[in-house]
């Protein structure tokens, strides 16, 4: 005789159960949670990212040193530092030097035109780069990110008249919010007294951010608009390949810029451990598009912009001295806001989906 045990009995069935559970379902599950996590830490990394590059920047600008680095040099570097970041990559992806090499003669060698087509915007970032050191000496680093946002209304611009885009009404209104905002920020950084002995011109600095925003919006339009049809390269690649133009730029950006001092005190005048560190973190940011193109969307980058430009505000009233008034926090508000606006999913028809292997 068979004793039935109704609690065996549910124990059987739930096993049945989950066996006839299609092996995909669990699969899927688990990438899910693991997709959300990844998304998470890409959050945390961009906020950190976007803050840290900020205030590091302007920190190495406006310390009380002996001996001021160059600001041309520190760049050189930067590009220098990134070109062996990306060649280690390649390297990775080949399983070792020799694929490594056989590679880069494919991509940048046997296709000189592909690899001519970076130049333009190669250089143009370099003379980006140089003028937002130049910016980062003049303006606080709260002040700084929030100016540096005016590239979306340039690449705006620019994509109207190189890409043929139509924007939508909700979107150029975030543009005039954007402008209300940026000259809200940059009437508080004028009209606050400058001290005794203080060398920075937020004037200049201003104009700086602008015309280097003018240059990244361009720039960006630009290679998106070269790259429309050309074979798939990895981030890596590319970096490599706009390498093959920056480094000569940025050295010739020396030579323009600081030649007979650099001449007389040396390449490494100046450079300190705050140096190299804010020249790599440099490096690390133009390398995490990146980890953007492939995990980040637009809400995830529009709320790291916006904690980051809160954190550095915070920091900047501890490190620099930095004493926000009312139209500084109004037009701060407008900017986060006109970044969320710009971009949002219920007014911006969503791009086709592009294949990330390569990315």
């Amino acid at each position: 005789m068979k004793i039935s045990d109704p609690l065996i009995a549910d124990a059987g069935e739930q096993k049945k159960t989950t066996d006839l559970l299609p092996l995909h379902v669990e699969i899927r599950r688990e990438r899910s949670e693991s997709s959300s996590s990844i998304k998470i830490a890409v959050l945390i990394w961009l906020t950190l990212q976007n803050s840290v590059h900020t205030l590091l920047l302007r920190y190495s600008r406006a310390r009380d040193v002996p001996e001021m680095y160059f600001s041309s040099v520190a760049v050189f570097f930067t590009e220098v530092i990134k070109v062996f970041v990306c060649l280690y990559m390649v390297f990775n992806e080949s399983h070792g030097p020799f694929g490594g090499f056989r590679a880069l003669k494919k991509q940048v060698f046997n296709q000189p035109w592909d690899t001519l087509k970076v130049c333009v915007p190669a250089i143009l970032y370099t003379f980006q780069n140089n003028l937002f050191y130049c910016a980062a000496s003049h303006l606080e680093a709260a002040t700084f990110m929030i100016v540096s946002q005016s590239k979306i209304f340039t690449t705006a611009v620019f994509s109207i008249i190189l890409m043929k885009r139509r924007l939508s009404g909700i979107q150029w209104f975030s543009l005039a919010v954007l402008t209300t905002g940026v000259c809200l920020v940059q009437m508080q950084t004028t009209a606050s007294k400058r001290r005794p002995g203080d060398e920075q011109n937020p004037l200049i600095g201003f104009m700086a951010a602008l015309t280097a925003c003018t240059i990244s919006g361009f720039a960006g339009v630009y290679f998106e608009k070269i790259l429309k049809g050309a074979s798939p390269v990895s981030i890596w690649m590319r970096n490599i390949q706009m390498s093959v133009f920056a480094i000569p730029a940025s050295f010739v950006a020396i030579w323009l810029t600081d030649g007979s001092a650099v001449m007389e005190k040396g390449l490494l005048y100046g450079f300190d451990g705050v140096v190299w560190l804010t020249s790599f973190w440099y490096c690390v940011g133009g390398l995490s598009v990146a980890i953007c193109i492939k995990y980040a969307d637009n809400i995830a980058k529009n709320f790291a912009t916006s904690v980051a430009i809160i954190i550095a505000t915070v920091v900047s009233i501890y490190l620099f001295d930095f004493r926000p008034n009312l139209m500084f926090l109004l037009g701060g508000t407008l900017v986060i806001s006109s970044i969320f606006l710009y971009s949002s999913k219920s007014f911006v028809s969503q791009p086709k989906k592009v294949d990330e292997s390569r990315v």
